[in-house]
């Protein structure tokens, strides 16, 4: 059976969790609230005024932190040229916002001979891809076994500092050198690179979410000077925070 696109908007008074597979190719648009994404060895973070595309069939556990709101599309067989990376977040132009708020008219009980939803539906895939070709990089490797899974957990409890990895590998109950072959081994970076994209991930999701001063942010992502956050977030995100917040990035 061939399945239409079409759209539902719902509004999450406290956090939630679901676990499922779509059949069709998934848009999902925060436009309040951060979601948490985990799809196969990755965990996205999915902060407001920000979209992933998840191609269809994959099987995607997503949470939120807290209340928040949400636009889904789903997209119908063939809206997409060629097939969908797993997972790919990315900021939306304006143009692209305004169409997912006009979709959201067309719910699964719609007509599936009616034109001019179709019409909409496959230019915003277009918009939607295209968007998405120039990725947000949001997401983090995930361990893979529970002794990194306490280790990542607690690092990531205290990204304000440079907390000690010998602190690290005794919540995990390892040795300081068998984590730091797990780290190679399971997330494919050292403990330092890891920590690095984690404050840059937490620093994208904090500016997005909220107005705390850039000074405020650098502090909570453990970096002792403006400059030095702002010199850092730079290169990862490839412009300023502030130029980040504003939508001049991702």
């Amino acid at each position: 059976m061939a399945t239409i696109s079409h759209a539902y908007h719902r509004v999450f008074d406290e956090p939630f969790e679901i676990e499922r597979a779509f059949d069709a190719d998934y848009l999902l648009y925060a436009s309040t609230g951060t979601f948490v994404l985990d799809i196969g060895e990755r965990r996205w973070t999915l902060p407001p005024q920000r979209a992933a595309l998840i191609a269809r069939g994959t099987m995607i556990a997503v949470r939120s932190k807290g209340p928040a709101t949400a636009s889904s599309v789903l997209f119908g067989d063939g809206e997409f040229d060629a097939s969908l990376p797993a997972c790919r977040v990315f900021g939306l132009s304006e143009l692209a916002r305004q169409m997912i708020l006009h979709v959201m008219r067309w719910d699964a009980g719609r007509d599936a001979a009616d034109e001019a939803a179709n019409a909409f539906f496959r230019a915003l895939a277009s918009v939607a891809g295209d968007l998405a070709a120039e990725e947000d990089e949001t997401w983090l490797p995930k361990p893979q076994s529970p002794g990194m899974a306490v280790a990542v957990e607690r690092m990531l409890e205290y990204l304000d500092r440079d907390i000690e990895f010998g602190s690290l590998a005794q919540a995990a109950h390892l040795s300081e050198r068998t984590l730091a072959r797990k780290f190679d081994a399971e997330l494919g970076m050292s403990f330092r690179d890891f920590r690095h994209r984690a404050r840059m991930v937490r620093a994208k999701e904090m500016l997005l979410a909220g107005r705390e001063p850039v000074t405020e942010i650098g502090l909570a992502c453990g970096f002792e000077s403006t400059s030095s956050f702002i010199k850092a977030f730079r290169t990862f995100a490839g412009a300023t925070p502030r130029q980040y917040r504003a939508g001049k990035a991702g």
